[in-house]
């Protein structure tokens, strides 16, 4: 049986007598000898585990490896998978690099069997875990209770306060006892506020 020696070179501790699993690839018609090929089988394994990620609908993890246009390719199971930009988190990101070199949680959102592209999510587990979060605080909810929140968006009108899931808006009249021209003149994105609830609607 006869199997290429740099398919091993990324486990430099192989020895003797370890077990591998290898894939068949054909049989020698002279010597009638199997040629084997470890990085197949490893290969169809991982896309067994892709593929059932998707199925079971199950988390797993990946390894960010780099930029490239559009998003980030990210290693799962030793495929590279595509991380599209918008799937990264719920919020813009505003530097693609932080993630660069970071094992995160994902997943499997699509797979292309015939060109064998993965597509992977971490905005989707944030969105079923803030979805939880927002059933929790609504039914939670009372008016006159302070809680504090986060400055997500700024328009002319207002601001956008995320209360952990559930979106808030401070309208301009409110942001300050006296008059605001541009409610960029009182707040920040990202600027943590106590805020008062005035009034919620828990059918939206």
């Amino acid at each position: 049986r006869y199997h290429p020696l740099n398919e091993f070179r990324y486990n430099p501790d192989l020895k003797i007598g370890d077990t591998v699993e290898v894939y068949i690839e054909n049989q020698e018609e002279k010597k009638g000898q199997l040629i084997l090929s470890h990085k197949k089988a490893r290969a169809t394994r991982s896309w067994d585990r892709v593929n059932a990620a998707l199925e079971n609908e199950e988390i797993i993890k990946g390894y960010i490896k780099c930029r490239t246009k559009g998003g980030m390719i990210v290693d799962v199971f030793g495929i590279e998978a595509f991380l599209p930009g918008s799937q990264i988190d719920v919020k813009p990101i505003r530097d693609y690099d932080v993630f660069v070199g970071k094992t995160m949680e994902f997943k499997v959102v699509k797979i292309n069997q015939e060109f064998k592209n993965v597509v992977v999510s971490h905005k989707a587990l944030i969105e079923a875990e803030l979805e939880q979060q927002k059933k929790e605080i609504i039914g939670k909810l009372e008016k006159g209770q302070v809680l504090e929140g986060t400055v997500k968006n700024i328009t002319s009108y207002g601001v956008f306060i995320d209360l952990g899931g559930v979106d808030g808006l401070i309208h301009i009249t409110d942001l300050s006892w006296g008059r605001v021209s541009d409610p960029k003149e009182v707040v920040e994105l990202d600027q943590k506020l106590n805020v008062v609830i005035l009034d919620f609607d828990d059918e939206k």
